[in-house]
């Protein structure tokens, strides 16, 4: 061969490379991107600082402590050696402190745990080979002398840096010449000191001129704490210490190597509220360690052992924790805000429970209370509570963030397995804000918690008022079509089953209304792109064994001339069947380990996810705004006012992808920007989940909590959600047809005192027809065997619940083990008794499994 032709044939080559990479890009090229710059900015601008100039307090609310702040309603002090903080509530003369005051007498907790104790911040970090470390900011920081504070508007900003910042033996140069040791450090020493300076250092056998450190010797901590007290005695500088290793060409002695943070953080009073701010940006971290999650006042407000009340966290519905209620063997308790992550490769899921809705926790102690809303970087919160006598003698609640990602990486090695802990390199750059307030008297309770944050929400324009309705809402979704698998010729591939076509929805709406049921909001699942599992929504195309376009705008006026209305059904955040117009190598979010974050459902029975029943992609946050819009875009040809959003207000999904890392906060943000993109198209958006981002977009929600995770280490569920979104929010929990409970007149009782309309998830065929399928789950569907008993329940519950839906629910109370009552903003009473015996309670009687309205029995 030639070389012509040797050159000819690489060129060949390359174009071929050439034309296969072009071609693969092509093929892999996704949706086009959001800007997440835009999304991921810090919301808050820096408080300017100054000096700190303490007021002039004419008592001694808080002794020990300085004035930094006053408002109407609070005053804010701190402690100028600790840095701890105490809030007076000035009303009732109530002081909350940062921080036990009486830590020292504390049996039960160990020396780290006091340190803890005293502590406003804990860092939680990895070092660069993944070990895990904690460091608190009151040894490493206060105890160091580590901090500085200063004044802002209404305040105080303090700056932490945790950590040993020393450098040790690396604090001497390494190398220095003769001339300048004797100039820079012996002369200016005694006679004895020099010596001992001198015989630990020796001359370099290529040049003696040059003296070199002997790390041996000095690496000895009494002599290194004498060799650094004598240079620090001559007067040797940070700048001599450069100077020595520039010249002679030795590394070191510009930063610890050591584990060292620096952490701002803001107290300021805003009216009646403490606001506690950390500018994320703003944290710093010594090379080769990397923080994990930081913990914010882990002990603001503890209660002792001898006090009375609970703390309330929002599993599910709401749940309270009594104080000191002696479950130290049970797990403390700690949940993530909006539930978890599914963005996760693990392939397992702990337990099954409910998600944390509103990013809310407090606290009541005797006759007073505070109460704690994450209002930035609830999107990587974590809620944590626990109660005395397990590491320490304080029951405490508290929140934590999780400043970057983290997964698990498993290594294989023969038959034996190696998990690494990876933490992302990139990390949340937002900001974290806390507002904190106080209650007293018979506002300290968690039904005060509630109005006091119902009405937080009113003031943010979050929640408005429900318009009239002269009937409670009944709540059905109806399953359009499901995968099914088929076969040709004994050739097995997926089709589409329909459970209900949009004319046997038709005949169900005309049941519905002949039973006696009005006001019928009805969610079609199913109904588009391939049934349940559907297709991404770049375009929207009905399923054709259903019906027609025509049949479908029939059925939503049916239902509008019944009251109600029809919401057709859509996935934005699963990508639940593959097609051309998403592109996995782009289009899915990733994994920490960099896989795409492909998933299966999870099967209860086996607790993990079961790869037989299908996968779903994770869509990338980032890719949401395009699919979104041609969402928007398609739909429109349908000419329908509504829409149902399956993901968008329950799952809230981060990417991990390097190039492009979108954390679960700034994801927060494409998602609401989304709904609010949607909510201007459509008048009527109904949402399943209820997350708190999404309450302004959504005039329905569907599967809203109704209970708790029943942790061990709770103690009762109360329906806090609903007490803050009732009367401005219509709701219901899950289907009821699919609950593990099928008795009705439970549900009847539990929807009493929820305030909830009835929910259910129906077909017209039978739910046998599903039996071996993915969709097992859906076990008794059939409308047919429900109507009637669906009909009734709604009768009693409209009856009671439908002059309230305007209303409040202004205080729930449990009177007596099993029976509570539910007292509205207009002044009814509704008790429920769930046991199996009458009881009479507050000069009221109420029959066994069952209610009374203001004292009168059905």
């Amino acid at each position: 061969m030639n070389r012509r032709t040797k050159w000819y044939a690489a060129l060949a080559g390359i174009g071929i490379v050439g034309i296969g990479a072009l071609g693969y890009g092509l093929y892999t090229q996704g949706a086009p991107s959001a800007d997440i710059a835009a999304y991921a900015q810090a919301d808050i601008k820096p408080a300017a600082a100054g000096e700190l100039a303490y007021l002039t307090d004419s008592g001694s609310a808080v002794p020990g402590m300085k004035l930094v702040a006053r408002t109407d309603a609070l005053a804010l002090y701190m402690n100028p050696d600790t840095t701890e903080i105490a809030v007076l509530n000035r009303a009732s003369g109530k002081a909350w402190h940062s921080n036990p005051g009486d830590i020292a007498s504390d049996a039960k907790a160990s020396p780290f745990e006091k340190d803890r104790l005293a502590a406003q911040v804990t860092v939680n970090y990895r070092d660069a080979i993944g070990t895990l470390g904690v460091i608190t900011n009151f040894t490493d920081s206060i105890q160091r002398k580590q901090f500085k504070a200063e004044g802002i508007e209404n305040g105080v900003r303090i700056t932490y840096t945790i950590g040993d910042t020393s450098l040790g033996i690396d604090a001497l140069p390494k190398r220095i010449s003769k001339q300048r040791l004797e100039e820079k450090v012996l002369g200016k020493l005694d006679k004895k000191t020099a010596d001992y300076v001198a015989n630990r250092y020796y001359p370099l056998d290529d040049n003696p001129d040059v003296l070199e450190r002997l790390d041996a010797e000095v690496s000895r901590a009494l002599v290194l704490k004498r060799m650094l007290d004598a240079f620090a005695k001559a007067g040797y500088t940070a700048e001599d210490l450069q100077a020595d290793n520039d010249e002679n060409g030795a590394s070191g002695g510009s930063a610890s190597t050591k584990p060292n943070f620096t952490i701002p953080i803001e107290y300021s009073l805003s009216g009646d509220s403490l606001l506690v701010h950390v500018p994320v940006k703003d944290i710093q971290e010594s090379e080769g360690y990397q923080i994990r999650s930081v913990e914010l006042l882990d002990f603001f407000g503890a209660a002792g052992q001898d006090e009375q009340g609970y703390m309330l966290v929002p599993d599910g519905s709401g749940s309270l924790i009594h104080l000191n209620n002696g479950k130290i063997g049970e797990e403390v308790y700690v949940q993530r805000v909006y539930g978890d992550d599914e963005n996760d490769n693990s392939k397992r899921r702990g337990q099954i429970a409910e998600a944390a809705r509103l990013p809310v926790f407090g606290m009541k102690a005797g006759d007073e209370a505070w109460f704690a809303t994450i209002e930035e970087g609830e999107g990587i919160a974590s809620i944590n509570a626990d109660v005395s006598g397990r590491k320490n003698a304080y029951n405490s609640a508290y929140a934590s963030f999780a400043i970057r990602g983290e997964d698990e990486l498993e290594l294989y090695k023969g038959n034996k397995v190696d998990e690494f802990q990876l933490l992302t390199d990139d990390r949340f750059a937002g900001d974290i804000l806390l507002r904190y307030n106080f209650l007293s008297g018979d506002e300290a309770s968690y039904s005060g918690m509630a109005a006091l944050y119902r009405n937080n929400l009113v003031k943010a324009g979050v929640l408005q008022p429900l318009k009239p309705q002269a009937q409670l809402p009944f709540y059905v979704d109806l399953l359009g079509a499901v995968d099914r698998r088929k076969s040709f010729l004994g050739v097995p591939y997926k089709g589409l089953m329909t459970m209900t076509t949009i004319e046997q929805a038709s005949r169900i709406a005309k049941d519905i209304k002949d039973a006696g049921v009005s006001n019928v909001q009805m969610r079609y699942v199913g109904w588009f792109n391939e049934g349940i599992d559907h297709k991404v929504p770049e375009t929207v195309k009905l399923d054709g064994q259903l019906g027609s376009k025509s049949d479908l705008s029939k059925l939503a006026a049916q239902l509008k001339d019944m009251g109600g209305n029809l919401y057709p059904d859509v996935a934005f955040q699963h990508v639940l069947r593959e097609n051309r117009a998403f592109k996995p190598a782009s289009d899915a979010a990733r994994f920490v380990t960099r896989e795409q974050a492909l998933l299966q459902p999870f099967d209860r029975a086996l607790n993990a996810m079961n790869a037989e029943w299908g996968s779903f992609y994770l869509l990338s946050p980032a890719k949401l705004p395009y699919f979104v819009d041609r969402f928007v875009d398609s739909y429109r040809k349908y000419g329908l006012d509504s829409v149902a959003l399956r993901d968008m207000g329950d799952t809230l999904t981060a990417d991990y992808r390097v190039n492009r890392v979108v954390f679960r906060d700034v994801a927060k943000h494409i998602v609401t920007d989304q709904l609010g993109k949607i909510e201007k198209r459509y008048p009527n958006v109904m949402m399943t989940g209820g997350n708190a981002y999404a309450l302004p977009y959504a005039d329905r929600l569907l599967n809203v909590p109704m209970a708790s995770s029943a942790y061990a280490i709770e103690d009762e569920d109360v329906p806090f959600y609903e007490m803050v979104v009732h009367g401005y929010k219509d709701y219901a929990g899950a289907p009821i047809n699919l609950d593990n409970e099928q008795d009705l007149s439970y549900h009847l009782l539990r929807s009493l005192e929820y305030g909830a309309a009835p929910h259910f998830f129906w077909s017209y065929e039978s739910s046998s027809k599903l039996k071996l399928t993915a969709y097992e789950t859906l076990f008794s569907t059939q409308y047919a065997d429900w109507l009637q008993g669906a009909a009734e329940l709604y009768g009693k519950l409209n009856g009671v619940l439908a002059g309230l839906q305007g209303e409040t629910i202004a205080e729930h109370a449990r009177l007596m083990p099993g029976v509570v009552k539910v007292r509205y903003s207009g002044g009814t009473s509704i008790y429920v008794n769930y046991t199996d015996q009458p009881v009479t309670v507050q000069d009221v009687r109420i029959g066994a499994k069952n209610f009374t309205v203001d004292g009168d029995e059905p």
